[in-house]
């Protein structure tokens, strides 16, 4: 089903964004820095564009929680 945002239709990758960020917007209770979000979403879409959003989210939340180690290995 198309999603419809003021009255236009939105293009496939408009509508993943907005899944997404309404999706993550709720695990984080809507604090989201805008421009660190379109990072994000510019990264991950790419290799998501044809998974559901909204558990994209969930797999960014998830792992967003995690610290990278420390360490002379990290890449």
């Amino acid at each position: 089903m198309p999603i419809v945002v003021a009255g236009s239709t939105l293009s496939p990758a408009e509508a993943w964004r907005h899944e997404f960020v309404s999706a993550l917007h709720a695990r984080l209770d809507g604090a989201v820095d805008r421009e660190w979000l379109d990072k994000l979403i510019a990264a991950l879409y790419q290799l998501n564009a044809d998974q559901d959003p909204r558990q994209a989210a969930e797999v960014a939340f998830v792992t967003l929680g995690f610290d990278l180690p420390s360490g002379d290995n990290q890449h």
